[in-house]
């Protein structure tokens, strides 16, 4: 069974990408949070929130990411909410949330916790900027897995549906 492993550009790709007009590359930090609905794919979020925030003093940035840990830990347990992604480019911090519907992530956003921290947000004016956007996911084709005897599986899957060899999902394993 073939196992799945994160491989970074090599660097001869690198090198032709940074030839690149107005692509940008850096140091980063990503920050990655399964939710309850972990053990799903991308293809089974119905809705995608993206959030870009961008700090000009270095103390709002710190009330931000205080006000945001409690979030975070919210997140461990709000119904429906797949995962997220986030991570510092240049100036900015943007953030990917994948969300089971529209609705779970709108009853997140109304949560107590999460209404404090917009008040706190606008009222003490941490960010220079701050952008949040909730789409709808109208269509996707769903996760294929690829198997050395040249066949392609749909997710979700366990075994390859021509030669039987079975399948790692790296959501799914995740959560054993």
């Amino acid at each position: 069974m073939a196992e799945p492993q994160a491989f970074p550009p090599p660097p001869e790709v690198i090198a032709a990408m940074a030839a690149i007009p107005r692509l940008q590359l850096g140091p980063t930090i990503l920050v990655t949070q399964d939710g309850p609905a972990g053990d799903l794919g991308p293809e089974a979020a119905g809705a995608i929130l993206i959030l870009e925030a961008t700090f000009d003093r270095e103390e709002g940035a710190h009330e931000f990411w205080q006000a945001a840990l409690p979030l975070m830990e919210q997140l461990a347990d709000a119904p429906g909410f797949i995962r997220r992604y986030s991570f510092p480019t240049n100036r900015s911090i943007t953030l990917l949330a994948l969300w089971r519907t529209v609705e779970d992530a709108q009853r997140y956003a109304a949560s107590p916790a999460h209404r404090a921290a917009s008040r706190a947000l606008f009222s003490r004016s941490w960010q220079h900027s701050h952008f949040a956007g909730l789409w709808e996911l109208r269509s996707n084709h769903g996760r294929v897995f690829f198997c050395e005897c040249g066949a392609a599986t749909k997710a979700p899957a366990t075994a390859c549906q021509s030669c039987g060899t079975g399948i790692t999902d790296i959501y799914r394993l995740a959560r054993a």
